[in-house]
Parts: structure tokens; C-alpha cells; sequence
């Protein structure tokens, strides 16, 4: 279950204050063979203290606290002439039977001021998961999807790179998505995921990576392939750019960050604890009430910022009469989520 109607994912990605991205690759012109593969991102400040993505919703953390560029991923659509194809992938395994539920990478879009500039082209993105083809070190057959999230499914940072003067325009944010269905994968069995934007260059869509000395890589380093560019096969990143790359990515699960706790009264209280890994802003809490008769079932409560540990409380007043249950969901800026329900009977702002 997608569960979107309950959040409010923002995700960022953390990429830090100041990024200057330039070419390892061939330089990006207009001409067909010769557009920019990668790109290298410096950056002053390290994404850790910013805190990407350190909730305990994480099951597989790619060392998305670090970053240094970002490998062309993309399809572009059927009858497209010159069709472009670009595709990044990279490894992981868990140690048990695992659900994965949601999809973490940093990303966006570069060579934008061929198209209109650096901004949001709102491209729907794709997520596909492979079994090894039993060498450990390239992608086999799909396990898993492809799995199409539209756009307007996607929940994305602020932006955190819109540049018009380096290279040829660049925007990059992070991106949120809900899996249509968790994804079974096996304990201590290697899978390969593959992450690129569904939209015809220009721009080019793109999915963030870190070399080898900055971040290290987990498992085998990333792959690419791509008959556009002349790698009909999956290659290792080293053969393909020369350097060992992994790419930035997280696995997460259902579990809320929000500790919630309902009491009734007069109206009804949620008591909210932040318990997550890093501190929290926007939080807001939506109670809807079903059964009885109910003079608006829905009330949405700022919280406000919690810090990590912290806890925080919330108070909606319903007024009518009947038997009632009662959901909360809290959510905030940067994409944790907490739930709790409670019932009763509703007697005027009472409920017992």
C-alpha cells in the first residue's frame, strides 16, 4: 500500500552549501554523441551534518551522507530520435528477510540550459530491482518491478542545487517514493537496484553518486550501461569512468519516527516524541474522526519543530454525538511519519 495520503515526504538531499559541478566525462554539447555522462560535485559542507536520511525507518544506508557527483540516468520515450538510454546500478544485501517499502537517492537534472533552464522538469522516475546474474559483480534478470512512479506520486527536497553559471545548468533535489508494494528480498542474497528519469533530453536526468574515497563502496561498485553511449552491457563504474563509484541511495521500512499517544477528554490529545536520529520542523498532526455524527472530521494541528527526543502535543476538538473512532497521523517536513487511533463515544466535545 502506497500510503502517500499520509505523508507529507520531503526528503533532502543533503548535499551541502555550495556545489560546483564539471565535467569527467566527455564535455556536453548539442551534438548527439558527445553529451555529458558524469559529472563531478564539490562540496564545503559534508552532507552528514546536515542529516540526510538517518531515521530509524532505514534498513539499507548506501553512504548517502556522501557525494561527489552524479552518473546520466534516463530512458526517453519510444519514436524518440537518438534515443537516449542511460542506466546506473548498484548492489545491496541484508542480513534477514527484509520488506523494503520506500526509495531514497539524491538526484535531478543537468544540461538544463539546453532545454529552459535549471528547474523541476517533472519527470516520472523508475525503480527496478535485479537479482545478481551469479558473478557478484553485475545485475542478472529483474526481481522486482520495473516499478513507474509518476511525478506528482514523488516527494522531493528543496531544491539544493539550481545553478546557471557552472557547467551547462543544473538542479538537484532528493527524492522520496513509496514502493506500489514492499518488495520481499531474501537474507544475505546480493540484489541490484536501478533508479533513472522517464523524459527526453534535453535536460538529462541524473542519479547521485560517490567515488571511492569519499564514502568507500558497500558490496561491488556501481555499474552502467547504456547502447547510446556505447556500453551495451553492464560494466563496472571504474571501466566505464575510471574511478569506483557507488551510487547514493536508501532503503527504508514502514516503522514511524513519531512515537504517538492518544488520550481523550475533552477532545483528543496526541502526545508526539520524536524518535528519529535527527532533529525534526513543520511537524503537524491531522486527526479524522469516522462513525457518529460529526460536526469536520478532519482538523490538522501544528506542532511545530521537535528536536531528537523530544516531545510535542497536539489537541483537536470534535463536536457531536455518537460512537466514534479517531486516526492520527503525523508527519513533517522532512518526510518521518507516526500514526495513532484511539474510539469512544462522543457526547458534545466530550469523548468517553
Amino acid at each position: 500500500m502506497k500510503r502517500k495520503n499520509i505523508l507529507k515526504e520531503a526528503g533532502v538531499l543533503l548535499i551541502g552549501a555550495l556545489l560546483i559541478f564539471s565535467s569527467v566525462a566527455a564535455m556536453a554539447t548539442t551534438s548527439d554523441k558527445t553529451l555529458l555522462k558524469t559529472m563531478d560535485i564539490k562540496i564545503d559542507t559534508p552532507m552528514s551534518n546536515v542529516g540526510i536520511c538517518t531515521s530509524q525507518n532505514v534498513l539499507w544506508d548506501n553512504w548517502v551522507e556522501n557525494y561527489t557527483g552524479v552518473f546520466a540516468a534516463q530512458w526517453e520515450p519510444p519514436g524518440t530520435p537518438n534515443r537516449l538510454d542511460a542506466f546506473p546500478a548498484d548492489d545491496f544485501m541484508f542480513g534477514g528477510d527484509t520488506d523494503v517499502y520506500r526509495v531514497f537517492w539524491g538526484g535531478g537534472y543537468f544540461n538544463c540550459n539546453y532545454a529552459q533552464g535549471p528547474k523541476d522538469y517533472h519527470f516520472d522516475w523508475n525503480v527496478t530491482f535485479f537479482e545478481d546474474d551469479g558473478s557478484g559483480y553485475h545485475p542478472g534478470a529483474i526481481y522486482a518491478g520495473p516499478f513507474t512512479i509518476p511525478d506528482a506520486d514523488i516527494s522531493k527536497s528543496d531544491e539544493v542545487q539550481n545553478s546557471t553559471t557552472a557547467g551547462n545548468g543544473n538542479w538537484g533535489v532528493g527524492y522520496w517514493v513509496w514502493l506500489p508494494d514492499p518488495v520481499t528480498f531474501s537474507a544475505d542474497t546480493k540484489y541490484w537496484m536501478t533508479i533513472y528519469g522517464l523524459g527526453e533530453t534535453f535536460p538529462q536526468s541524473c542519479w547521485a553518486e560517490h567515488n571511492e574515497s569519499l564514502g568507500g563502496v558497500l558490496l561491488n561498485e556501481a555499474n552502467f550501461k547504456s547502447e547510446y553511449f556505447g556500453y551495451p552491457d553492464w560494466l563496472n563504474s571504474s571501466e566505464v569512468f575510471g574511478d569506483r563509484y557507488d551510487m547514493t541511495f536508501a532503503l527504508l521500512g514502514p516503522d514511524p519516527d513519531f512515537d504517538v499517544t492518544i488520550s481523550k477528554g475533552l477532545g483528543v490529545t496526541a502526545t508526539i516524541k520524536n524518535q528519529g536520529l535527527f532533529d525534526t520542523t513543520n511537524v503537524t498532526a491531522t486527526f479524522t474522526a469516522t462513525g457518529g455524527l460529526v460536526l469536520g472530521r478532519t482538523k490538522t494541528v501544528s506542532v511545530g519543530d521537535l528536536g531528537i527526543g523530544d516531545t510535542g502535543t497536539a489537541k483537536a476538538i470534535f463536536i457531536g454525538i455518537g460512537s466514534i473512532a479517531i486516526e492520527v497521523q503525523v508527519t513533517c517536513y522532512w518526510g518521518m511519519t507516526g500514526n495513532g487511533d484511539t474510539s469512544g463515544f462522543l457526547f458534545l466535545i466530550f469523548i468517553l
